[in-house]
């Protein structure tokens, strides 16, 4: 038999149209996980939200006495830390579930082995979901190359089942933790928390609050994120935290409640924006809004990044300049709601998070609005080139 390649038609271009380009057909595959990884966004998210809802916003700070051989069946902080630590672990593998779909559309089941290694090495370097994405992105892409390599007919087992998945693991890890993320996530870490100290030091409050604003809302969970995260808690960690850094953790936390909240809002004002998988995930997001989880605008951002990211993070920064402006501080560094009574100047905190959220949703609706008018222009060209006759 003469030698011929291991491809064959991936998931992501099932129903679709002739001259479909890549970019297009993967975004239809996303949009189609939309209610499966909502489901799992949502589920980990309402674990979260219990958790706070029976045991406070201190239940974290509880867990090490109450796990393990200490767990008591009769004791409410029992279950709220189970509860807590359930809902972490399955927003943590939010990443690794979007590796593995996204991977999969793309070259089928041989591309789930690497995109099972990309996705593990994003969730150990807190990369969020948008570095499952990449990873999963990165295994897909490499194994499909690989399935192209012309070979022998009699070798087709052999490089299917063993080959093909090993080199493409043993890829997808080296290029996407040694090549991509280890020395760009020391950089980018380094560069931004030097950022932010040489604000603080300079006084420069509002700028400072900007930048937090901007970091919690650009990646949902991920390294600016747990940059902004952290240099609020370190703060707040010390022995007598002083107003500026209770006021840093005000910025993160309300920025963090920001884009859940202002997506939720868009889905309900503008409905045909919205496909009915995301409207259905709206009647939820919005209470991991309130918790202050961001990893509840997760679904939104997949379907469309170019337009969700940009919006969130506009509400965040609107968010993050009030608060800082208002001189709202916060003693807790988590719980959203649930950690109201660790507020200092409530109202206008809550101002400052309303304020977002209408940017957000606006900002969403505007960008969605434009994007639904570009493509209608586009298909009536399209329609109108067709009905042309040639001339002869």
């Amino acid at each position: 038999m003469p030698p011929t390649t291991l491809a064959a038609a991936a998931p992501m271009d099932q129903h679709t149209e002739p001259g479909d380009r890549a970019v297009t057909r993967l975004g239809r595959w996303l949009t189609a996980a939309t209610p499966h990884l909502a489901t799992m966004t949502a589920l980990g998210g309402l674990l979260t939200v219990l958790a706070y809802a029976v045991g406070g916003w201190h239940i974290t700070e509880l867990s090490h006495n109450v796990t393990g051989q200490q767990f008591s069946w009769l004791q409410l902080d029992s279950w709220a830390v189970a509860l807590r630590q359930t809902g972490s672990l399955t927003l943590e593998l939010l990443g690794l579930a979007i590796a593995l779909y996204t991977a999969y559309g793309i070259a089928g089941r041989p591309a789930l082995f690497p995109a099972f290694a990309g996705g593990l090495t994003a969730v150990t370097l807190h990369t969020g979901s948008l570095g499952g994405l990449a990873a999963g992105l990165l295994a897909g892409a490499v194994t499909r190359a690989l399935q192209k390599i012309t070979v022998p007919a009699r070798w087709h087992t052999l490089m299917a089942k063993a080959v093909i998945p090993l080199l493409a693991t043993l890829l997808t890890t080296v290029v996407f933790f040694c090549a991509l993320l280890s020395p760009q996530l020391d950089k980018l870490n380094s560069w931004l928390s030097n950022e932010l100290v040489t604000l603080e030091l300079t006084n420069q409050r509002l700028v400072l609050g900007l930048l937090l604003g901007l970091a919690v809302c650009c990646d949902f969970g991920g390294i600016f994120n747990k940059v902004a995260y952290t240099y609020a808690v370190a703060g707040l960690s010390s022995d007598v935290p002083t107003p500026d850094h209770m006021a840093f953790m005000a910025v993160v936390v309300a920025a963090a409640m920001v884009p859940p909240l202002g997506l939720s809002l868009a889905a309900v004002v503008r409905r045909k924006a919205f496909t009915q998988a995301e409207r259905n995930y709206a009647k939820v997001a919005w209470l991991l809004g309130l918790a202050g989880v961001p990893e509840g605008t997760v679904p939104f951002a997949l379907r469309d990044p170019l337009r969700v990211i940009p919006a969130s993070m506009a509400g965040g920064a609107v968010t993050g300049v009030l608060t800082m402006t208002f001189g709202s501080t916060m003693g807790a560094p988590y719980g959203g709601v649930f950690a109201a009574d660790q507020l200092g100047k409530p109202l206008l905190f809550a101002a400052a998070v309303a304020a977002g959220v209408l940017v957000t949703a606006g900002v969403a609706i505007a960008l969605k609005s434009l994007g639904r008018t570009a493509t209608a222009a586009a298909t009536a060209r399209a329609a109108t080139h067709r009905k042309t006759p040639v001339a002869a």
